[in-house]
């Protein structure tokens, strides 16, 4: 079992983690490396004051450490977590899926990349302008917040949303079957394509509103989107 840490531009490898705590000049770490190591705890990572990206993903851990102002990138997917620390304001991705997340912290302004997938959210905080990329497939979620101007990426199927907030002019890909979206149609009106993964697995071009109304979206694996109606009820261009 080895943990990788970069130091002075340099990789090291070591395989006791309790090394960690015994080095000299932790200021001088950016990187830190536990992946799939079995770990029940994190020791602290206060004195970690350069640490940008920390992953702790595919380990037991049912809690994190308070983390260090300079993180950019956590990777803590594939735990036992419950809940997550404050996150630092210069956060920028966020791996937290495949967890026993009920909820999430206030949400960075820097963060760009969500991946709270497969957890047990049943609301989302409000999201940062900068997001460009949301999975929260796979949780309880009834509702999503305001999306940001910049999200190019939304995965919100398997759910139980019924409808979705006004989409951004940005977005380019939509995953929103298995929920309760009886009335999601009316979100989209014209596709490019639509995926059906339950039958043939390849793509149905569909070029006008009456062919999107023939298909249940339920069935399909995602969506591109040229056009939407906003929340007048006017043509818009993705």
């Amino acid at each position: 079992m080895y943990y990788t840490l970069l130091k002075d531009n340099k990789y090291y490898e070591f395989n006791n983690i309790n090394i960690l705590e015994t080095l000299n000049n932790k200021d001088n770490i950016i990187y830190i490396n536990l992946y799939n190591s079995n770990l029940k705890k994190l020791i602290n990572l206060d004195k970690f004051i350069n640490l940008e990206e920390l992953n702790c993903s595919c380990n037991q851990l049912t809690e994190l450490p308070n983390l260090p102002n300079n993180l950019q990138e956590l990777n803590c997917n594939n735990n036992k977590l419950t809940e997550l620390p404050i996150f630092p304001t210069k956060l920028i991705y966020l791996y937290c899926n495949n967890n026993q997340l009920t909820e999430l912290p206030k949400l960075p302004s820097n963060l760009k990349i969500l991946y709270c997938y497969n957890n047990k959210l049943t609301q989302l905080p409000i999201l940062p302008t900068k997001l460009i990329s949301l999975y929260c497939d796979n949780n309880l979620l009834t509702q999503l917040p305001k999306l940001p101007s910049n999200l190019k990426l939304l995965y919100c199927n398997n759910n139980q949303l019924t409808q979705l907030p006004e989409l951004p002019n940005n977005i380019f890909r939509l995953y929103c079957n298995n929920n309760n979206n009886k009335n999601l149609n009316k979100y989209i009106i014209h596709c490019k394509s639509l995926y059906k993964h339950k039958k043939y697995n390849k793509y149905i071009n569909i070029n006008t509103l009456n062919g999107l109304l023939n298909y249940n979206i339920e069935n399909y694996y995602y969506i591109y989107i040229i056009k939407y109606y906003d929340k007048h009820n006017n043509y818009n261009n993705v």
